[in-house]
C-alpha cells in the first residue's frame, strides 16, 4: 500500500545492485544508458529467470522458436514505470493477433502481494490486457536477469528472441517499426538508429515542418483547408496517434489567436468525436477550453465542456476507476454557470473520489473507525481559513550606482513610483521574469517573483527586514496590459516590477551568465553575491543574506574557499564515478570513507557516504542501522528536500527495510513537505498521504487519522471546495 503512493511525489525507480546493498539510489548524476545495445554483447537469458506467478494473460515456459518476448519491468510506486503502461497497452493492440510476439509486463521490486497487484491492474485508469506476471520474492527475474544485465533503472525492458537478449531500453522507446523489425531474421538492434542519432532529430524537424505548414493553411484557407490537409497527413501514416492528435489542436490554436471562437472550438468538438474512448482526447479538450487561456470564459462553449467531461466519467467507469478529474471541472463549470449547489455536489464527489478518500477507507476498515470521509472534509474545511493577505513590499532609500541606475531609469515601473538603484545595506533578490501579452490574455512563467517567494519562504527570509526583492520583466510589454495583469489575482505580487522597453534587461540575464527560468540575482552593496535558477539557490546565499552588516573582504575570502572546496569535491566526485565506472567498488568505497569529513558539510557527498556505510550494515543485515545512518543524515541537513527524496528511495527500497524504516522514512517525508520548491499542495498532500499509508502499516491508527487531516488541508482540491462553500455562503 505504502509504495503506490510514492509515484505522486515524482519517484522514480533508481537502484544500484553492485555496491553490495540492494535498491539503493544511485548518484544523480548518473544517468541510464537509454541507446540500444548490440545483441552481440548481450549474454543469452536463462528460463530460470522467468517470474513464478503469472497475474493474467499466457505464461511463458520457453522459449518458442523465432518468437520475440517483450518484458517490461515495472513496480506500482514508480510513476515513469505507470506512465510507459499505456503505450505498451497500444503496442499490445496493434500485435496480439500476431503468434509471433508476446508483451509481458513485469512486476519487479515491488510489496504488494500477487492478489493486490490484481487488484491494482485492475483499477487502472485505463484497461491494461496485456500479459502481467510478479517477480515475488526477486530471486528469478532481479537475480537472474536484472541484476547481471547491470540494469540500474525501471521502467526498462528487454526484448528476447530464441533465448538472446536483441534489444533493451526504455519501453516509450519501443515503437510497432522497431517490433516489425524485430520479427525479421536478420534482426540486429545495432542497426537500429540511436536515440543520438540524426533520425530522432529527421523525424521531430519533419512534424515541426508539417505543424508549421498546417498553421499556414488554417490562415490561409480557414478549417475547411486545415482538415483536406490533415486528411493527406493522416493517410500517409507518416506520424503515430499521438503526434496526429497534437497536429489536429493546431487549427484550434490558430483559429483562437485569430479570435475565431466559434470555429476553433467546433475543431475540439470533431476531434472529440473522433476519439470518444480516448480519455485523454476528452479531458484534455475540457481542460483546454475551462483552464486554458485561449478562449475567453464568456466565448467558452459550455455544452462541449460538459459532452467531454459526462464522456470522461462514463469512461474511467468503464476502466473500473472512476476519477476525481472531470468531477472536479465539472464542479468548476457549474460555479461559472451560477449553479452553487451542483457546483458543490460535484466537488464533494470528486474528492470522494481522491486516493486520499480511498486511503481514509482502508483506514476505516483497518482500526473500525465509522467516521465518514464527508465528515472528514467538513471538519477539514471548517479549520482552513484565508490567509491574511500579504502587505506591498517597502523599499526603503535606495543607492544610485553605475550598473543599475542607468537601467532602471529606462524601465517602466509597477508596484512603485520608480526605482533608481537598488535598496542600501539590504541583501536584494533581482527576479528575472518572462511573461508575454497575448490577445486573449497573459502568457507567464507564473506570477512575478512567486518562486522567488517559495524560495525565501523555506529560507526563512520571506518578508525579513534585511532582505528586498525586486522583478525585472525580460519581455517589453503594453503597459496597460501589464498594469491589469497585476491588478488580477494571478499577476499579484508584493514587489516592485521593472519592465523594459528594448532589450536590456535580457542584456543583464545574459551577463549573468543565466540560462533558464525563474532566476535571480542576490546583491549587497553592488557587490553580487550569487545568480541561478532561484530553485538551485544553496542555502550560504541565506545565511549571507542576513549579515548585520556587510564586509566585502570576509565575502572574498568566503566565496574563495568556496570555489576551492567546491572543484577539490568535484575531483573526488569525478574519481568516484571513474572506479563504479571500471567496477572497482572496494577503491570506490575507500575513497567515498577517506573524504568523509573533508566534505562533510555537502549533503550529496553526506548522502554518499551514508550508501556507502549502509551498504556494510546492510550485508551484515542490521537493517536497524541501515535507517539509523539515513536518518542522521537528514537531520545534518533539515533543508534539503531534495535529498531527502532521494533518501526515501533508499528507505523504501526494499523488503528487507521495510520493519526499520518507519522514523527516518517519515522524518525524510517532512522534510519533502516543509522544505520544497514546488509551491504545489497536491505534493505536499502526497507527502502526508504517504506518511499516513506507513501510519498504517505500523498499526498506529491515530497518526494515520491525523496524517489523513493534514493531506486534505493540503489538497488543492479542499481549498477550492471551502471557496465555493464561502461563496455560497455570501451568497
Amino acid at each position: 500500500m505504502l509504495n503506490s503512493s510514492l509515484f505522486a511525489l515524482g519517484c522514480s525507480a533508481v537502484f544500484v545492485m553492485s555496491a553490495g546493498m540492494p535498491l539503493l539510489a544511485a548518484s544523480p548524476e548518473k544517468k541510464e544508458n537509454k541507446t540500444a545495445a548490440s545483441a552481440d554483447a548481450l549474454p543469452t537469458l536463462s528460463l530460470e529467470g522467468l517470474p513464478e506467478v503469472w497475474l493474467q494473460g499466457t505464461p511463458v515456459k520457453e522459449w518458442e522458436k523465432d518468437k520475440v518476448y517483450i518484458f517490461e519491468f515495472w513496480a506500482t510506486w514508480c510513476g515513469p514505470c505507470l506512465a510507459a503502461m499505456p503505450h505498451m497497452e497500444q503496442l499490445h493492440q496493434a500485435f496480439k493477433d500476431n503468434p509471433g510476439m508476446q508483451i509481458i509486463g513485469v512486476n519487479v521490486m515491488d510489496r504488494k502481494s500477487p492478489e493486490a497487484l490484481k487488484e491494482f491492474l485492475k483499477n487502472r485508469p485505463s484497461p491494461l490486457t496485456y500479459t502481467m506476471a510478479v517477480d515475488v520474492d526477486g530471486k528469478r527475474t532481479r537475480e537472474k536477469w536484472l541484476a547481471p544485465m547491470d540494469v540500474n533503472g525501471i521502467p526498462h525492458a528487454f526484448a528476447v528472441k530464441n533465448g538472446k537478449l536483441i534489444w533493451r531500453g526504455h519501453p516509450v522507446k519501443l515503437s510497432e517499426e522497431i517490433m516489425q523489425a524485430m520479427l525479421k531474421p536478420d534482426f540486429s538492434a545495432a542497426s537500429l538508429p540511436s536515440e543520438n542519432s540524426d533520425a530522432g532529430a529527421r523525424e521531430w524537424k519533419r512534424y515541426r515542418e508539417v505543424s508549421k505548414k498546417l498553421g499556414e493553411v488554417v490562415r490561409k484557407e480557414g478549417k475547411q483547408g486545415a482538415m483536406a490537409f490533415l486528411k493527406q497527413i493522416q493517410d500517409s501514416r507518416e506520424f503515430q496517434q499521438d503526434q496526429m492528435i497534437q497536429l489536429k489542436m493546431v487549427p484550434f490554436i490558430v483559429l483562437a489567436e485569430k479570435g475565431e471562437f466559434q470555429e476553433a472550438q467546433s475543431v475540439l468538438d470533431s476531434l472529440c468525436k473522433e476519439y470518444p474512448d480516448n480519455y485523454r482526447v476528452q479531458i484534455n479538450v475540457a481542460g483546454t477550453l475551462m483552464e486554458g487561456k485561449s478562449v475567453p470564459a464568456g466565448k467558452m462553449d459550455a455544452a462541449l465542456v460538459e459532452r467531454c467531461l459526462n464522456r470522461c466519467i462514463e469512461i474511467s467507469r468503464k476502466g473500473n476507476k472512476e476519477a476525481s478529474l472531470p468531477w472536479r471541472l465539472m464542479g468548476e463549470l457549474r460555479e461559472r454557470q451560477g449553479n452553487m449547489k451542483e457546483a458543490l455536489r460535484d466537488m464533494e464527489k470528486a474528492l470522494s473520489l481522491t486516493s486520499i478518500s480511498k486511503a481514509w477507507t482502508k483506514l476505516q476498515q483497518l482500526s473500525g473507525n465509522s467516521e465518514t470521509f464527508q465528515s472528514l472534509v467538513d471538519q477539514v474545511a471548517e479549520e482552513i481559513k484565508p490567509e491574511p493577505p500579504r502587505k506591498m513590499q517597502e523599499m526603503g532609500p535606495v543607492q544610485e550606482d553605475k550598473e543599475y541606475t542607468p537601467l532602471f531609469s529606462k524601465l517602466n515601473w509597477f508596484n512603485h513610483p520608480g526605482l533608481t538603484g537598488l535598496p542600501s545595506d539590504k541583501t536584494v533578490f533581482i527576479s528575472f521574469w518572462r511573461g508575454a501579452a497575448r490577445n486573449n490574455g497573459m502568457w507567464s512563467d507564473g506570477a512575478p517573483g512567486k518562486t522567488l517567494d517559495v524560495v525565501l519562504k523555506k529560507y526563512g527570509l520571506l518578508d525579513n527586514p534585511k532582505v528586498k526583492a525586486v522583478v525585472l520583466g525580460v519581455i517589453p510589454m503594453d503597459q496597460k496590459q501589464m498594469q491589469e495583469y497585476l491588478s488580477g489575482p494571478e499577476g499579484w505580487t508584493a514587489y516592485p516590477v521593472g519592465i523594459p522597453s528594448d532589450h536590456s534587461v535580457m542584456e543583464l540575464f545574459d551577463s549573468l551568465k543565466l540560462n533558464s527560468f525563474p532566476a535571480a540575482a542576490v546583491v549587497r552593496d553592488g557587490t553580487l553575491l550569487w545568480a541561478g535558477e532561484i530553485k538551485r539557490m544553496p542555502a550560504w546565499v541565506a545565511e549571507t543574506a542576513l549579515w548585520d552588516s556587510f564586509d566585502k573582504n570576509r565575502f572574498a575570502e568566503e566565496d574563495a574557499k568556496r570555489k576551492a572546496h567546491q572543484q577539490a569535491l568535484q575531483a573526488v566526485i569525478k574519481k568516484s564515478f571513474e572506479l563504479r565506472k571500471e567496477k572497482k567498488f572496494d577503491e570506490y568505497r575507500k575513497l567515498i570513507e577517506e573524504n568523509a569529513e573533508r566534505f562533510a558539510d555537502d549533503g550529496w557527498f553526506a548522502s554518499t557516504v551514508a550508501e556507502v556505510q549502509a551498504g556494510k550494515a546492510w550485508k551484515e543485515k542490521d537493517y536497524q542501522k541501515v535507517a539509523d545512518i539515513i536518518d542522521q543524515v537528514l537531520k545534518r541537513f533539515p533543508k534539503e528536500d531534495s535529498l531527502a527524496s532521494y533518501l526515501l528511495k533508499i528507505l523504501n527500497g526494499s523488503d528487507e527495510m521495510r520493519g526499520y524504516n518507519y522514523q527516518a522514512a517519515r522524518h525524510a517525508l517532512q522534510i519533502m513537505k516543509d522544505f520544497n520548491t514546488r509551491d504545489d499542495g497536491g505534493y505536499n498532500a502526497a507527502c502526508y498521504q504517504v506518511m499516513m499509508e506507513m501510519a498504517m502499516e505500523k498499526k498506529d491508527y491515530a497518526q494515520a487519522k491525523k496524517d489523513a487531516v493534514n493531506a486534505l488541508r493540503e489538497l488543492p482540491l479542499m481549498h477550492q471546495y471551502v471557496a465555493m462553500k464561502k461563496k455560497q455562503a455570501e451568497a
